[in-house]
Parts: C-alpha cells; structure tokens; sequence
C-alpha cells in the first residue's frame, strides 16, 4: 500500500461528491453544467459562457503546486463569474473579505493597462456553502453596495455577491436551485440538472486518469503542509499556530491579520507561503 493510500486526510476518490473542491472544478469544466449552474443561482439567462483560462492552462492548473481550483468565467455578455465550493467554516466571518479579493482578482485580470474604469465588468462572486455563512437560516444571501442613509439607492459598482447555505431553508428560492442544493447536501438526484451532474460525477469517478491528477494534487498538497509543520518544529514555532497560519494562507487573509491570530512574524508567514507555493 502506499503512502497516499495510507494518509487519511486524502479523500477516497471512488467517494468524492460534488461537495469536493478538486470534484466540483472538474465537473464544471462541462460549458454546459455550469452555465445551468449560473442560470440556477442567479435567476437568469445567458447564451453561452466561457473559461478565463485556456483550457491547456486549466489542465495545468489542476496539477500545479499550490494552485487554486476556482471558477472564473465570463458570458457573452463579458460579465465574469467567480464560482467556488466553500466546506471549511473554520474562518466565515472572513468570507466578506475573501469575496474582497476575488473581486480584486478578476477585476485585475480584465482590465488592461491604461483601460478606464468603466470598461470594468459587471461580476458576480458565488459561494455555495455547506454551512450557513450567517447564520439568518436563508438558503441564498444576495449581497449589492447600498447606501446606509437610503436603503433604495445602490451603487452601481457592477459588483454582487451570492452566498448559497446547501442547509438553508428551501421554500424562498427556485425550485431549480432547491434541487441543487439538496444534491449537494445528500445527493439525491431530483430534476434533470441533478441527473446530469451526478452522471458526470459517476464518469470522472471511473477515470483513472483523473483519479491520477487527484491523487498528485493531494499528494503535493500533503507534502507542502508536512514541509510547513516541519520548519515550523524546527524554528520553534508551535504546530497549532501553523496549522491555523495555513489555513488563513489558503483563504487569503491578509499576512497582518494572520500575525495577529497566530503570534508568527511577517518574515515567518512569508516563508510559510512560500513553502505552500502560495502568492498573495
């Protein structure tokens, strides 16, 4: 047997839903499932979308040291979605901030030097949680800048935010999207959006090849952390504090914010990032 097929912090493969980061990214390499999936979430129609990335620099992605495995895409239209599977609810009172960054991200990516601002994208940031981010019940948080003193005027900075709680309450959303959610929460398939993704999760579970990039992914992954703990034992820094240190790495919380939670130095966060391949 060997060292993956030992290490229990791998999930199996043969076991992974759509709940999982590496499952979901591939599953929504499909044009098809994850236009349908925007369409669900976001109430509306679109023609036909496609990926920031070119597809042979996705297949790197996947198996790339450190790399991220969010969804970045744009329609016909040039409004750009980020789309991310969210099951770790060990920092969500950061995942404003999170949001924060993506935006920052693709507005970064789509507009080129010496471009004006209003030739910005209109974006939608999507996290679709296994938990409830906020703890108000509600199975879809829609989030638009307004202004405190009129809750009737908003700014048009082209930006929104969703946040979807897979355990939310189901009788204020679409029926369409109710029946994603419980795909995700159980699995049950219940429409022919849901028959269409577990059938794409059965396929890619039966393909070695992506049984394969999965097992490599995880396994840098498992190797980056060990590195970390080591230098963190070595350096006399407690393994608590770098296991929380990677964690606020990984969902991009600022190094001054990490410091504060776990007493590491800048110069040990940055070294830390550097060993995980992180780049902030």
């Amino acid at each position: 047997m060997s060292y993956l097929e030992k290490d229990k912090r791998i999930a199996k493969w043969s076991k992974l839903t759509l709940r999982n980061n590496f499952m979901f990214r591939l599953v929504m390499e499909k044009q098809e499932l994850c236009k349908k999936l925007i369409e669900c979430i976001l109430g509306i129609k679109i023609k036909s979308i496609s990926y920031m990335e070119h597809e042979k620099s996705f297949e790197a992605n996947l198996r790339s040291k450190g790399s991220r495995l969010d969804l970045f895409v744009i329609d016909e239209d040039g409004v750009a979605y980020d789309i991310e599977m969210q099951m770790d609810n060990s920092y969500k009172e950061f995942l404003g901030r999170r949001t924060r960054y993506y935006v920052s991200t693709m507005d970064n990516n789509a507009l080129k030097k010496g471009e004006r601002y209003s030739q910005l994208r209109k974006s939608y940031v999507i996290f679709i949680c296994t938990f409830d981010p906020f703890g108000r019940g509600l199975a879809k948080y829609t989030f638009n800048a307004i202004c405190n003193e009129d809750h009737s005027l908003v700014l048009d900075d082209g930006v929104t935010r969703v946040f979807i709680n897979t355990e939310g309450d189901r009788h204020r959303i679409s029926k369409e999207l109710a029946s994603f959610i419980g795909y995700i929460s159980t699995g049950e398939v219940t429409d022919d959006y849901t028959k269409d993704l577990d059938e794409e999760v059965r396929a890619l579970r039966n393909d070695d090849g992506r049984e394969r990039d999965y097992m490599t992914y995880m396994q840098t992954i498992m190797e980056h952390e060990d590195m970390a703990y080591s230098q963190g034992i070595t350096k006399g820094i407690s393994q608590a504090n770098k296991a929380t240190a990677i964690k606020m790495l990984k969902a991009n919380k600022p190094y001054e914010e990490i410091s504060e939670f776990t007493e590491l130095t800048m110069s040990d966060i940055r070294e830390l990032a550097a060993s995980l391949h992180i780049v902030h």
